[in-house]
């Protein structure tokens, strides 16, 4: 075996504590895809007044409470954003579904076109010195709902690429079931996909607060291009013995 099958045996090989992603190759694609899900949140929350396009707990409870302390048009806000992210989710479901049965970056393509949407809306309801406006935030929420069904065996999400809050859990437990000698190294994983997300919003968000809104969703729209192109080639026919619907 050359050195160059050798690789491609490491990458497309199974191993166990690379659970729940497939093998390395699924694995270094679900880092990426968490630090674009990172760098996402972190450009809407910079540019919104503090709104999280990934934090649907925290969407759901003010859409309940904003209203019990008088503000009806938050909570009317926080629900649009709870039902945009599952329509994201559903969108690119279908689209992996009857448009890419044999291929992974779908849900990357369909996030891609948010992003650009939330960019040129931006840039035609001119709010360039205000912030985002809420219509490209939720382009961005949209992106974040589909970016979330990357990682899927059979129709089920088995790896949340922004719902940071599971992760811990899991990085929690595992690291326990490690020291208990059960499961060895499983938390690694879930703690490689949380750093990725964290990495994604320090470098985005230290670059966007130095940049215009219209800059900083234009970079957003070029890395996520970027990471399309990614998708694609590190996307691999392995996936399929895995994940289908």
């Amino acid at each position: 075996m050359n050195r160059g099958e050798a690789w491609r045996e490491i990458l497309n090989g199974t191993h166990d504590y690379m659970a729940p992603y497939y093998n390395l190759r699924e694995f270094f694609l679900g880092v990426m895809l968490a630090s674009l899900a990172g760098a996402t949140g972190a450009a809407a929350w910079i540019y919104s007044a503090g709104w999280y396009v990934t934090f649907m707990t925290g969407n759901t409870e003010r859409m309940v409470l904003e209203p019990i302390r008088g503000s009806t048009e938050a909570g009317l806000a926080a629900l649009s954003a709870v039902v945009v992210f599952v329509i994201g989710a559903l969108t690119a479901t279908l689209a992996r579904i009857y448009l890419w049965s044999h291929a992974r970056h779908g849900a990357m393509v369909v996030t891609t076109i948010a992003i650009i949407l939330a960019f040129l809306s931006d840039l035609w309801l001119g709010t360039q010195e205000d912030g985002l406006t809420f219509i490209p935030i939720l382009f961005l929420v949209f992106g974040l709902g589909a970016l979330n069904t990357s990682i899927s065996r059979r129709g089920q999400v088995v790896m949340p690429l922004s719902y940071v809050t599971g992760t811990l859990v899991k990085i929690g437990q595992g690291i326990a079931l490690h020291l208990a000698g059960k499961q060895r190294w499983m938390w690694f994983p879930q703690l490689a996909t949380y750093l990725g997300f964290v990495c994604g919003a320090a470098v985005g968000g230290t670059a966007f607060y130095h940049q215009g809104v219209e800059n900083a969703l234009f970079l957003l729209s070029l890395g996520a291009m970027g990471m399309t192109a990614v998708t694609w080639r590190v996307d691999h026919h392995s996936f399929l013995r895995k994940d289908e619907h």
